[in-house]
């Protein structure tokens, strides 16, 4: 009998052996027993969690910078193959015309009264043709109907606008403004494109004045097209050059540097004109590359450029080598 109770005891204070996963389960005292305890998992602390996102956001604030400027180097790099095309495709127009350069635009006869039958500008009449004369008038101001301007008159020789439509310039246009948000109504679409300007140097607003190729004293340094917003422009402080009868110091030419980058003189805002100042001309012209501009030479070869090189660096009665000045003579 003792031993009977002796055997109930030792049951209740140890498991089962039987396969019976039952078995044992409820027994206050299992000492010997070889199942492990089920491990809890550990969860990150919030003070971890906060510590992990202040490590990606200095990261984020070291590496956006970097992406940005590498998407800048890109878009750069595009631009100055784009204008590299427009020079091949000026140097092509010049070995068809015997090596003369175009006006820097050609009026029509029919000026502010024209209509699709007498307007002259190639993009207007295709407007027309394509979309209608009530989209095309919308677009194109009267001033802009009938007179061509470089790119139309580079047309059948690189057919692609888009080579007119600067990378970094979120309101670039060619052909027709699209946007016409920025522009005197009566002008809108004025210039073919405005990414682009020639060298009013070398592409004079005198009628029937063309520059012969030949008479650039050194086509690798010398500008024929540069990043603008109008289609032709100058440097800062321009003269009159030796061997031109042309006189930079009239009208609006002057402050013709405005244009240059992403800076407009003939911005138009709240119905009224809304020229930049000096200053912030400066900032928008430096905007266009961060600090560069890309330049076509007369040797159709392009380059990047300083900003600041290209604004104060114009001709002057001392200053004979200017990038500006396709004669190498300087100021009279």
């Amino acid at each position: 009998m003792w031993q009977f109770g002796h055997q109930m005891l030792h049951n209740l204070v140890r498991p089962s052996a039987s396969n019976d996963p039952v078995a044992g389960r409820f027994f206050v005292d299992q000492p010997n027993r070889t199942e492990h305890p089920k491990t809890l998992k550990r969860a990150f602390t919030l003070i971890e969690l906060l510590v992990v996102i202040a490590i990606i956001a200095i990261l984020a604030a070291i590496l956006f910078p970097v992406f940005a400027q590498a998407k800048l180097a890109a878009k750069k790099t595009a631009g100055l193959n784009q204008v590299k095309q427009i020079g091949t495709a000026m140097h092509l127009y010049l070995a068809d015309y015997d090596d003369m350069f175009f006006a820097y635009r050609f009026n029509g006869t029919a000026g502010l009264s024209c209509t699709p039958a007498n307007c002259t500008n190639i993009d207007y009449l295709k407007t027309v043709q394509s979309q209608g004369q009530a989209f095309a008038d919308n677009v194109f101001g009267v001033r802009a109907r009938d007179v061509n301007f470089h790119k139309q008159i580079l047309e059948p020789y690189h057919k692609n606008n888009d080579l007119f439509k600067a990378p970094t310039k979120s309101s670039a246009w060619a052909g027709y403004d699209n946007f016409g948000s920025d522009t005197e109504p009566q002008f809108r679409s004025y210039g073919g494109q405005n990414s682009y300007g020639l060298n009013n140097y070398l592409f004079q607003p005198i009628t029937g004045s063309v520059v012969s190729a030949t008479s650039v004293e050194d086509v690798s340094s010398t500008i024929v097209m540069i990043d603008a917003s109008y289609y032709n422009v100058l440097p800062k402080f321009p003269c009159q050059l030796k061997g031109s009868n042309w006189n930079p110091n009239t009208s609006s030419y002057p402050k013709y540097w405005k244009n240059l980058g992403n800076s407009y003189l003939f911005r138009w805002a709240g119905g009224a004109a809304n020229e930049p100042s000096d200053a912030e001309a400066e900032k928008l012209i430096e905007q266009r590359y961060a600090g560069m501009l890309n330049i076509v030479r007369a040797d159709s070869s392009a380059k990047a450029l300083n900003w600041k090189k290209v604004v104060f660096e114009g001709p002057t009665q001392t200053k004979i080598d200017s990038i500006w000045d396709p004669f190498k003579q300087g100021c009279l």
